[in-house]
């Protein structure tokens, strides 16, 4: 008897296979999906790093977008992928100082009861300022290349200069400062004028155009001086133990 010839396999024995195939098909395009996007968001926050240390170093005006692509290592084809316009490149970093200076007006609220976190609060706003000074040296330029931040810095200004408000009364229960609540108030403008300009300060009366930590610690001593008529012996035997802090 003739041997019986392999019959080919049905459409629906085949159809398993198929399957498992786009499956796996799928699930590559997937892995390549992800990893793309993963290397993409790596890209971004190389980039922003590098124009955040670049723009602190040399200023806003003085630094192209050559300078950005060269200091992250691509080219500026790859840069403009990424951010099509400076303007994004400045909004994306004022979004990482606006959650840097939250941090910074709350802290007095995590330390419980310890008075020290009082002397570290004036501390940390003037580290605030060293770490992001783009922001308070070039607000002109800011504004220019990106003016749909002034509606954000103004609500970032009252929250800041809230919990400036809820820390100073805080000194007051704790003993350290006696302040009445208009000359809490002035306080309060005085300081922030002090810290929000003291960069400017140092440009147009001395010249000064590359800022260093002394240049920061400076301006912390001088909002310090602000505190000096109203520090009880305990609030000036603090704020001295922390004055080598900066």
């Amino acid at each position: 008897m003739a041997n019986k010839v392999a019959s080919k396999p049905s459409a629906k024995a085949a159809a398993p296979k198929t399957q498992a195939l786009k499956m796996r098909s799928a699930e590559t395009r997937g892995a390549k999906t992800r990893g793309a996007k993963t290397q993409g968001a790596k890209t971004r926050v190389r980039i922003l790093s590098a124009c955040r240390k670049l723009f602190n170093e040399r200023g806003l005006s003085n630094v192209t977008t050559a300078d950005i692509a060269n200091a992250v290592g691509i080219n500026e084809g790859n840069l403009y992928y990424h951010f099509q316009r400076k303007e994004q490149l400045i909004e994306n970093l004022f979004g990482e100082f606006e959650t840097s200076l939250r941090q910074v007006a709350a802290a007095h609220l995590i330390y419980g009861g310890d008075s020290s976190r009082y002397a570290d609060y004036l501390v940390g706003w003037f580290n605030l300022m060293w770490e992001w000074r783009l922001f308070y040296r070039d607000g002109v330029a800011v504004y220019q290349l990106a003016p749909s931040l002034r509606a954000r810095v103004k609500t970032l200004s009252d929250y800041g200069q809230d919990h400036i408000r809820r820390a100073m009364r805080g000194m007051v229960r704790a003993g350290l400062i006696r302040a009445s609540a208009d000359e809490i108030e002035g306080l309060i403008v005085n300081s922030w004028i002090v810290a929000t300009y003291w960069i400017d300060y140092l440009r147009s009366r001395h010249g000064i155009t590359r800022i260093t930590r002394e240049h920061i610690a400076w301006g912390a001593r001088q909002a310090r001086s602000l505190f000096a008529p109203y520090l009880t012996p305990r609030g000036s035997e603090l704020m001295a133990r922390r004055a080598v802090a900066l």
